[in-house]
């Protein structure tokens, strides 16, 4: 895995337990992602469609991204069924897993994308 592209749509926001965080549940084409929305690092509202990108390089395009992050498994993948991702104590959870490897270090990166339009 070098990189991973993922289309979601922000399901919905809901406040956290510390002040100023949030937590977004989405649906990236039939996986579930939630993760912290730490306020001024990134604004997300129900219904924003966002590109989620998960790499093991660092990206050359930084300035595309409105957040991007790194970090690693908190937890081998087969303990919760899920990918646990820690970006500096931000978390993205993944299900179902990604397929990511523990001691590696990943990436996160996010920004708003335009919907598909058809024809």
């Amino acid at each position: 895995m070098e990189h991973i592209a993922l289309l979601a749509t922000v399901e919905d926001v809901k406040p956290g337990n510390i002040q100023g965080q949030s937590i977004a549940r989405a649906d990236a084409e039939g996986r579930k992602v939630i993760f912290d929305v730490i306020k001024k690092t990134l604004e997300v509202k129900k219904g924003d469609l966002l590109e989620i990108h998960v790499m093991t390089k660092r990206p050359k395009n930084l300035e595309e991204f409105e957040f991007c992050g790194h970090g690693y498994l908190i937890a081998p993948e087969d303990a919760y069924k899920e990918t646990i991702l820690s970006l500096w104590g931000i978390i993205f959870k993944f299900s179902p897993p990604l397929g990511l490897e523990m001691e590696k270090k990943y990436y996160v990166c996010i920004k708003h994308a335009s919907p598909r339009t058809s024809g």
